[in-house]
């Protein structure tokens, strides 16, 4: 201020850029999108829809209501879906969603379940191999909160076993510096798993 500079804190500005990321994020693996994807530039045909869903009717967890989770929420309700969420704040529910009790609770009941929460000492790893066996069968996990949230090689191995469809991370505990760096994840190479360059916010 001092020096005519003018400084503004702006949480809400990659908001929505987020959100709609995630909710496209739930419908192409919920599909499979990025397996048949692959497929198709190998030039393979893989025209079926086995273990392929529709995102109406289905369950949304939400860990971390805060201003991208809500908006989540407002999103994935339009689109028929029902909306879970589990913060450790008391925050008032958007449209129908509906705020559980603990954190094992809403991994219990969700077919998908998205991250939206901050680093700290109470978030690290909380995402983890006892967490991932409390995860509904067959659900859909997304990261595009903080790297060191979720214990990556536990993902894998839920992810090895069939216990997750599929997930979709963009934020890791280890990234390269700049665009173009070489990357290396234990999550490459695995079936129906989308990973970005940290560009939720993008």
């Amino acid at each position: 201020t001092e020096n005519g500079i003018a400084v503004f804190n702006a949480p809400h500005a990659n908001t929505r850029s987020v959100a709609e990321l995630a909710i496209g994020l739930c419908v192409m693996l919920i599909r499979k999108i990025s397996d048949k994807n692959a497929a198709a530039h190998r030039g393979e045909w893989l025209k079926e829809a086995k273990g392929s869903f529709e995102l109406r009717g289905k369950t949304l967890g939400i860990i971390g209501y805060g201003n991208i989770g809500s908006q989540v929420s407002t999103m994935a309700e339009a689109m028929g879906m029902q909306v879970i969420y589990y913060d450790i704040a008391t925050k008032l529910p958007l449209g129908n969603a509906k705020p559980m009790r603990s954190l094992n609770e809403l991994l219990q009941a969700s077919d998908i379940v998205t991250l939206h929460v901050p680093s700290d000492a109470t978030t690290r790893n909380m995402i983890n191999a006892q967490t991932l066996a409390d995860i509904k069968n067959g659900s859909i996990l997304l990261n595009y909160s903080r790297g060191d949230v979720v214990d990556l090689d536990a993902l894998r191995n839920s992810i090895d076993s069939g216990k997750l469809s599929g997930p979709a991370v963009d934020v890791f505990p280890h990234e390269p510096e700049k665009s173009g760096d070489a990357f290396s994840s234990v999550l490459q190479g695995l079936p129906n798993v989308i990973l970005t360059p940290h560009i939720g916010g993008s």
